[in-house]
């Protein structure tokens, strides 16, 4: 049976990816697709336009929300509401208070729903989880993780999507939209020690910030503005170091050659296909908003001592 889905919000660099996905999976099918700006959506889903946001959550299964920050709260409800599953962009709302009462709130409906927190899903995070697990680091003694890309210098933020640059309604700038995945990844790695900032610096297009995970120090770096960009993650021992390059594990001994794993690269599109799997499966993380309010808080508690 096709699983029908609903696209709110199309003025997000991760559109593509979501329709990317869409298109890959035989049973998924867009059915409608509405934005505040009509003149957002795209030309190649002008069958699937819709003018009604109400309209589109009733056509759909369920519903993927990519539209600016200030407008998720009220879509995602609004979709909680109709019994529809969803899948929203983090930060799920402006600020981290209202986003912890906006979980509650979908949580009374008791309609599923996710954040797209895709590095988690990152099979080198995993790999790397297992390491830690095993402590073949030895006695950890830091963590430096760096998130970036060059889209400011690019033209991503140009035209529609020129909303993600203004704070009041995206919430957050380059140093929180891409250091909220760095701290949601960390937490995944320490579930019963998560990321805590102490102080951040900041700039126009994004910043690097101070703190502690694992009861070790880290430095958190994430920008809008570094060519050619990437994600890195590396984690100090006593006994080796780790280094997550994109999709690619390296452990560093004391002797010989790294030992290394390669798998796929970090992919916006894997939120999407997690969220279809629970589709299928029926099976949805509980809390499934919980991660993306954590890391927004430990953002917004470090940003407001700046």
């Amino acid at each position: 049976m096709p699983i029908d889905v609903a696209l709110l919000g199309c003025a997000h660099p991760h559109v593509p990816d979501v329709l990317g996905v869409v298109a890959s999976e035989p049973d998924l099918r867009l059915v409608a697709a509405w934005d505040e700006d009509p003149g957002a959506v795209p030309s190649v889903l002008g069958g699937a336009a819709v003018r009604n946001v109400d309209t589109a959550i009733r056509r759909a299964h369920a519903v993927v929300i990519c539209a600016p920050t200030d407008q998720r709260p009220a879509l995602s409800l609004r979709a909680a509401q109709a019994g529809r599953p969803l899948l929203v962009e983090k930060p799920i709302a402006l600020s981290a208070t209202d986003g912890q009462r906006l979980a509650r709130e979908i949580e009374r409906t008791r309609t599923p729903a996710m954040a797209a927190l895709f590095l988690r899903r990152l099979p080198a995070l995993d790999r790397l989880a297992g390491v830690l697990r095993e402590r073949l680091l030895g006695r950890l003694a830091g963590v430096d993780a760096t998130f970036t890309h060059g889209g400011a210098l690019n033209g991503m933020f140009d035209g529609p999507t020129a909303w993600m640059e203004d704070p009041a309604r995206a919430g957050v700038g380059g140093f929180g939209d891409l250091a909220l995945h760095l701290l949601d990844a960390l937490a995944v790695l320490a579930p019963d020690e998560p990321p805590r900032l102490t102080g951040v610096a900041l700039d126009a297009v994004g910043g690097t910030g101070l703190g502690r995970w694992a009861g070790v120090p880290m430095s958190v770096k994430a920008s809008w503005a570094v060519r050619p960009g990437g994600f890195e993650l590396t984690v100090a021992g006593g006994n080796g170091t780790a280094v997550l390059r994109g999709g690619v594990l390296e452990l560093h001994g004391e002797h010989g050659e790294p030992e290394r794993w390669v798998g796929p690269p970090p992919d916006a599109g894997e939120a999407v296909r997690g969220f279809a799997d629970a589709l299928r499966t029926r099976r949805f993380p509980r809390d499934g908003l919980t991660a993306a309010v954590r890391a927004h808080m430990a953002l917004q508690e470090a940003v407001r001592v700046a």
